[in-house]
């Protein structure tokens, strides 16, 4: 082989995976496990295998096969070894740019096969020279998603549940394209018919336009996300003033009614009947609120949410029974537990303020069993309420309640279900979520 012959081989390398690179680099840069200088470093080692490979192919040599699939087996190794993310989400990206690439060798290949330049072939300069005419065309668009569409998603990614069917919508057109030229015997020869050439590049646009369609989805998704989670804090600031506000009506009362304690004890003291004083200071202080924190869990704005329902319980004369077991990871969003918790216990807080029941009732139970999240809210509820089982019914209009629906949404995000059923006076609510 001349000299000549392996520069060729070596400029169509260097273009055929440079930019390749790049699209591969750019979501993942800000999760390197390794400094982003010796990450690069490893790229050379990368083009040269590459650069190997193909010399050896152009030979015909029986090892070029094996080469081949020890340089890919070292892509993917090195990809997996120097990024700190789910495999999917690589596993995802690598097809994407795959089927890039096999989007600009099918242009490429038909350009250099059909085109009537004397010098032209798989290796040469015009195929070098094609392969740039092809990337000034499409490459933008693909750095445009890359690093507007994907790397944002991926950033942004806490939870990689719907990444791990994601990556299947890529595979699916890659396999097709492969099993298609495969049959069509080989690249070359599939290149080479205009029926084959057309039927390719629609494949590989199609699936590059649905993975497009996919990902914008998933932004607005993340969008909405962001949204009610901005929602959430703005409601535990209301929670948090109603909190303070109900602190600063109880210190007002709690200043009227100093008043008439102080009376009753200066009439003590001047009657001098010491015994009566210790026995009326003895059950003042009985009633007076415990100055000590409540902790029902860890998970912070759940344990607010709770402490508030539980004095606007009291307040009301309502027994309010708590048995908690929430671990602080159980998989599921502080934002979700409070809507979920919060819309449970405003339900119950409702049911028994209308009620006449004389010692009605609010028990809230969480545990942890199996790596399943078990809840029960139970509540006094006289008022027969029918069809509860299947559609619990607001109590302010006859179709169901809205804070009923969320509770439904947030079951069905964590695989679980939501039962509702009323036994005599009782109103039971059951959740299990499976995170």
């Amino acid at each position: 082989m001349e000299l000549t012959d392996i520069l060729k081989i070596f400029i169509y390398v260097l273009l055929d995976l440079i930019p390749c690179l790049v699209l591969a680099l750019i979501p993942f840069r800000n999760h390197f496990r390794l400094p982003g200088y010796k990450t690069y470093m490893l790229l050379p080692l990368l083009l040269s295998m590459v650069f190997i490979s193909r010399i050896l192919s152009v030979q015909e040599l029986s090892i070029a096969r094996w080469f081949t699939i020890l340089w890919i087996g070292l892509y993917l190794t090195l990809y997996i070894v120097c990024m700190k993310v789910p495999v999917t989400i690589l596993l995802f990206t690598l097809l994407t740019i795959l089927n890039y690439g096999s989007f600009k060798a099918i242009i490429v290949n038909w350009l250099v096969f059909c085109l009537p330049i004397p010098s032209a072939g798989r290796y040469s300069f015009f195929s070098s020279i094609c392969q740039l005419i092809v990337y000034l065309f499409t490459f933008p668009f693909m750095y445009f998603m890359m690093l507007r569409k994907v790397k944002p998603l991926i950033d942004k990614t806490t939870n990689s549940r719907y990444w791990r069917f994601l990556w299947l919508v890529p595979a699916t057109f890659c396999l097709s394209y492969y099993y298609s030229m495969y049959a069509g015997g080989g690249a070359v020869a599939f290149s080479s018919k205009n029926s084959s050439m057309v039927f390719a590049v629609l494949l590989n646009l199609g699936g590059l336009f649905v993975t497009f369609l996919i990902l914008q989805l998933l932004e607005e998704c993340n969008d909405k996300l962001l949204l009610e989670q901005e929602n959430h804090h703005l409601a535990m600031q209301s929670v948090q003033y109603e909190n303070l506000k109900f602190r600063i009506d109880e210190a007002r009362q709690a200043k009227h009614d100093l008043r008439q304690h102080l009376s009753v004890i200066q009439s003590c003291l001047q009657s001098k009947d010491y015994n009566r004083l210790s026995e009326y200071i003895h059950a003042y202080i009985l009633t007076l609120p415990s100055d000590s924190p409540i902790t029902y869990c860890e998970d912070y704005a759940l344990n607010a949410l709770i402490v508030y329902y539980e004095s606007m319980a009291r307040n009301r004369h309502i027994r309010f029974l708590v048995d908690i077991h929430y671990p602080p990871d159980s998989g599921i969003l502080s934002s979700d537990a409070v809507i979920l918790f919060g819309n449970l216990l405003e339900n119950a807080l409702e049911a028994c303020a209308r009620e006449s029941a004389p010692e009605p009732f609010i028990s809230l139970r969480i545990k942890c069993m199996h790596n399943m999240i078990v809840a029960a809210v139970d509540n006094t509820c006289i008022t027969p309420i029918s069809g509860c089982e299947k559609e619990f019914p607001s109590s302010k209009t006859a179709r169901m309640g809205i804070g009923t629906t969320s509770i439904r949404k947030i079951a069905e995000k964590y695989h679980g279900t939501v039962q509702f059923k009323q036994v005599s006076d009782i109103f039971y609510s059951s959740v299990l979520l499976s995170p």
